[in-house]
């Protein structure tokens, strides 16, 4: 791997990556809350109830989680780029059909298609990051990708409800997928793959191990059952807020349309944009030990947790707008801190591994919470 002074200095196209990857990695987001802001759409067009509605939003979350090691290891082993265009182009052809569904049933088919193709998007992100840039910066970059991905949330709030209103939800999708198709082929023509120009004299050892120790040398590790512990319950909570039942809780509580009621949800992705990367900031030049930052912003997010399930009422809707947006940046703070701890104890050469056994755990967390 380069030294840190030669990917300051030699590497410009990290940029490049790194943007590509963030505008791909915001249609993830974008996806992850969809079905939160086109609820309505959807229970009166398949005449269905809740739950079928909370099954189909969560096969988007079982995909995706039960892919990861396998995005992970291919990351490693053929580079983010190729991983990141054939997923968004599965991506897209899960948009085509959950835009035909004629039933739940097929709706959850292309959710499930949707959910598996941007699957292939953060775990090589995490991979790119740790080849382009040097470690002191893999939290903050981390951070920033997070927050350039919840740009999608809010695109999926008042701008995503205006264009179900306007062109019907199922053309929306179909649009979509001709946007990530685009992204796709940006990411295939412009993107160039990285060349590990010193790896004959600092290849790390660890990348000689094959599949089964290296991952064997993860899961044995007690640090990543304690981090995995926490992304289940801090993402699965705060994405199923986010993705789900945000919007609707608002309706149904103080009376809102949901124009308005999404327009409100948007307060939890800007929390997530800002939490993320300050969090991120904060344990790269800040904090010599992340854990006393974890614990106080686990602290906050009980306190708030606490607030929204049993005083909404009291709160009034600023109050309860002013808790989305803390939940967003609380989450997005932890999720990059535990990320960057995760990341800090792995060699790059199973950073793609490390990551793909880890992401399955907020994502699991998210789908049994959706279910719920």
């Amino acid at each position: 791997m380069q030294t840190e002074a030669k990917t300051e200095s030699l590497d410009p196209h990290r940029w490049v990556v790194f943007g590509v990857i963030c505008s791909i990695y915001i249609l993830v987001y974008f996806h992850r809350v969809t079905t939160s802001v086109i609820a309505t759409d959807l229970l009166a067009a398949f005449q269905t109830n809740a739950a079928a509605l909370g099954f189909m939003s969560s096969m988007y979350f079982y995909l995706y989680a039960v892919e990861q090691p396998l995005v992970g290891y291919l990351s490693d082993r053929l580079g983010p780029r190729r991983v990141v265009v054939l997923w968004s182009l599965i991506a897209a052809l899960g948009c085509v059909v959950f835009g035909l569904a004629p039933s739940i049933g097929w709706a959850a088919v292309g959710r499930a298609l949707i959910g598996f193709g941007v699957g292939g998007v953060y775990v090589p992100g995490l991979k790119a990051i740790s080849q382009w840039f040097s470690r002191k910066d893999l939290g903050t970059m981390t951070g920033m990708l997070i927050g350039f991905g919840n740009l999608g949330a809010i695109v999926a709030t008042t701008p995503l409800a205006w264009l179900a209103s306007t062109w019907g939800w199922r053309l929306t999708f179909f649009a979509i997928s001709a946007l990530t198709v685009g992204l796709a082929l940006i990411g295939f023509f412009v993107v160039k793959d990285y060349v590990d120009r010193d790896a004959p004299s600092s290849k790390p050892a660890s990348a000689g191990k094959p599949l089964k120790a290296s991952a064997l040398h993860i899961l044995t590790s007690s640090w990543f059952w304690v981090v995995a512990a926490l992304f289940f319950g801090v993402f699965g909570g705060a994405v199923s807020l986010q993705g789900l039942w945000a919007t609707p809780f608002l309706m149904s509580l103080f009376n809102l349309d949901r124009d308005y009621a999404s327009m409100i949800n948007v307060a939890l992705p800007i929390g997530w944009m800002l939490g993320a990367p300050f969090c991120g900031r904060l344990g790269d030049r800040v904090f010599s030990d992340r854990v006393n930052l974890l614990i106080f912003l686990f602290a906050i997010l009980t306190c708030t947790w606490f607030a929204l399930t049993f005083l909404p009422r009291l709160l009034g809707l600023g109050g309860v707008t002013a808790l989305y947006a803390i939940v967003g940046l609380l989450a997005g703070g932890i999720g990059t801190t535990l990320w960057a701890t995760a990341q800090s104890k792995t060699p790059p050469a199973t950073m793609g591994l490390m990551s793909g056994l880890m992401n399955p755990f907020p994502l699991l967390g998210m789908a049994v919470m959706q279910g719920v």
